[in-house]
């Protein structure tokens, strides 16, 4: 789901997941958004990002394994 909901981000050109890490590295056109929305963008997901908590709701759907 992660994988397929980024790439609907407008702007959003890829991005690379580093599972072991938990790091994602975005890749985006900042004349079609900003870091801000990206950030808004995987709280919704259910994963923080950076200041930004995680939505709740949204990571009590998450699978088991992707829960921290």
């Amino acid at each position: 789901m992660f994988q397929t909901e980024m790439l609907k981000v407008k702007g959003v050109k890829m991005y690379e997941l580093d599972e072991e890490k938990e790091t994602i590295t975005v890749y985006f056109n900042p004349k079609k958004t900003n870091l801000q929305n990206i950030k808004t963008a995987i709280s919704k997901l259910g994963f923080d990002a950076d200041e930004i908590k995680a939505d709740l709701v949204a990571y009590e759907n998450l699978d088991g394994c992707c829960k921290a």
